[in-house]
């Protein structure tokens, strides 16, 4: 599928601006994120690609910074769990890696955007999952990929990788807090076409 072909399509799967989008693939194909055209050859939108559009679009600050966004977001890993409580936490409770039949701690060495293509491949073979699972993204915050699999909610968390201290703002005892955040949620349905039009097809 074309980008233009995409970008058209992925508009109608999220029911936004088709602009929008347009202005997120624009700046990550000025920045090399994205394969060009080169002639008459026109490479179709890769399964990576496309999840770097939906992840910029969703947590830019402003659409044209849609390439620094997506490196934003690979500075995230998930949250590990420390060895000792692994075991006790896994037994009792599902993980976002467990529903697809895999262990979360494969996911450790992953950065989000990694993170996010592999839960679109998963969903392709796993369809039933993709009603239950959600991205969120907090526009210049922390991003989070959720699951409900009925009344309970299953978090994947992740923290800015290398993990760096304020001492200054701890030693005054202030954490900076925001006033306003804007977080937007991407359904599992938007991966599972993404697949479905990239590898799937």
């Amino acid at each position: 599928m074309t980008p233009t072909e995409f970008v058209t399509g992925l508009a109608e799967a999220m029911n936004v601006e088709r602009t929008e989008l347009a202005t997120v693939d624009r700046a990550l194909a000025k920045q090399g994120m994205r394969q060009i055209a080169r002639g008459r050859s026109r490479p179709d939108i890769t399964l990576k690609e496309g999840v770097q559009i939906v992840c910029a679009w969703a947590g830019a600050q402003k659409l044209t910074g849609a390439a620094n966004e997506v490196e934003r977001l690979k500075g995230y890993r998930p949250r590990s769990i420390p060895d000792d409580e692994y075991e006790a936490i896994t037994r009792k409770s599902k993980t976002v890696a467990s529903i697809f039949g895999e262990e979360e701690n494969q996911l450790y060495d992953m950065n989000f955007i990694e993170v996010v293509v592999w839960v679109t491949r998963q969903l392709g073979a796993k369809e039933e999952a993709a009603d239950r699972i959600w991205l969120a993204i907090e526009k210049g915050g922390v991003p989070e990929i959720t699951y409900k699999p009925s009344l309970s909610t299953v978090r994947l968390e992740f923290r800015k990788f290398p993990i760096k201290l304020d001492w200054t703002t701890r030693q005054q005892g202030q954490t900076p807090k925001k006033n306003v955040t804007i977080t937007s949620a991407v359904r599992g349905a938007v991966l599972k076409w993404i697949f479905d039009v990239t590898e799937g097809a």
